[in-house]
């Protein structure tokens, strides 16, 4: 013990000193490294940029295609009737029905069926077309399809007669007033419009 507190030699002590402090960096700087390369080998590196990256395919999801043949429900649509507010006494009455999606998907609508125009003034009803199914062709078009967000306008027209089911052997024509006049397509009714007769 006493030679390595006390070196002996022909050099200075000091030069002794820096040897054995050297010797025991380079121990330790070699210890340091062997735990690194086992830690790298074992996985245990905290290193985020070598952790492996997970990557994920994305869902690939397929909807299923419209029934091009499904028939509109009273949910699929609605229908505006529109009118003239006033009109003249010596031409027929145009109205328009506006059928507007309110689906999904497209659907089928059939305006020859279920379908009417009824006319009153007050609580005397003056029309009504299915009375008079074979006599008045309601609307000029026959069954469509309806795109979801779409609109399509259906046209008929009056003619002023008064129903009372006799058709058209018994047609009256109406007087100067107030009426008011609504449209069902397909089982779907619009609200009533209002017009006038000169």
């Amino acid at each position: 013990m006493d030679g390595i507190r006390h070196p002996v030699g022909n050099q200075p002590a000091n030069i002794y000193w820096r040897r054995r402090v050297f010797v025991v960096v380079a121990i330790v700087v070699l210890a340091l490294f062997v735990w690194w390369v086992i830690s790298m080998l074992s996985g245990g590196s905290s290193d985020p940029k070598t952790t492996p990256e997970v990557t994920t395919s994305p869902t690939v999801t397929t909807s299923a295609a419209p029934d091009l043949d499904r028939a509109c429900t009273g949910n699929d649509y609605t229908v505006v009737v529109d009118v003239p507010a006033e009109v003249s006494g010596s031409k027929k009455v145009s109205f328009t029905a506006t059928v507007t999606s309110t689906a999904d998907t497209p659907c089928i609508i059939d305006p020859t069926v279920d379908s009417k125009l009824t006319v009153r003034s007050g609580s005397d009803a003056w029309f009504d077309s299915s009375d008079c199914p074979a006599d008045f062709a309601l609307f000029d078009s026959e069954k469509f399809m309806l795109d979801s967000g779409k609109t399509r306008d259906l046209k008929t027209s009056w003619n002023y007669g008064r129903d009372e089911k006799g058709c058209v052997a018994d047609l009256q024509t109406a007087k100067s007033g107030t009426y008011k006049a609504t449209v069902t397509v397909a089982g779907v009714k619009a609200d009533e419009s209002t017009f006038a007769v000169k």
